[in-house]
């Protein structure tokens, strides 16, 4: 078993090619109402465009999104995701460093919707 998240968001295609740019992952479906992000072949995320109307669980879904969601993203160097999600100008809220707690190093980013993206390293999730 595994989960997948799907985040609603204002805009797909902008959070999409924000996702592609900053975790080098890639487009699975496309397009302006829903999409896919892949890492190999993978899915990781699912995209859904928050004022759709043709699925019930959206329709009581308000502003101000990301509060209460933390998307967790394990990768294989945190030190490279940092690097590239400073080179792409995303808003950093907690800077790599090492967590005692999780034993595992960590960064904190926020995405185009405010959603908390949690980028760790870990060698258990290798």
């Amino acid at each position: 078993m595994h989960a997948v998240t799907m985040l609603f968001v204002r805009d797909v295609e902008a959070t999409s090619a924000w996702y592609q740019s900053v975790l080098g992952v890639v487009s699975g479906h496309g397009g302006a109402e829903f999409d896919m992000l892949l890492a190999g072949d993978n899915v990781i995320m699912q995209l859904h465009k928050i004022d759709d109307d043709h699925h019930d669980h959206s329709v009581n879904l308000k502003d101000p999104l990301g509060h209460g969601v933390v998307v967790v993203v394990y990768v294989e160097n945190a030190q490279a995701a940092v690097d590239q999600a400073k080179a792409q100008g995303a808003e950093i809220i907690s800077d790599l460093g090492w967590n005692e707690i999780a034993h595992m190093h960590e960064f904190t980013m926020r995405d185009l919707n405010g959603y908390s993206v949690m980028v760790c390293e870990a060698e258990w999730a290798k």
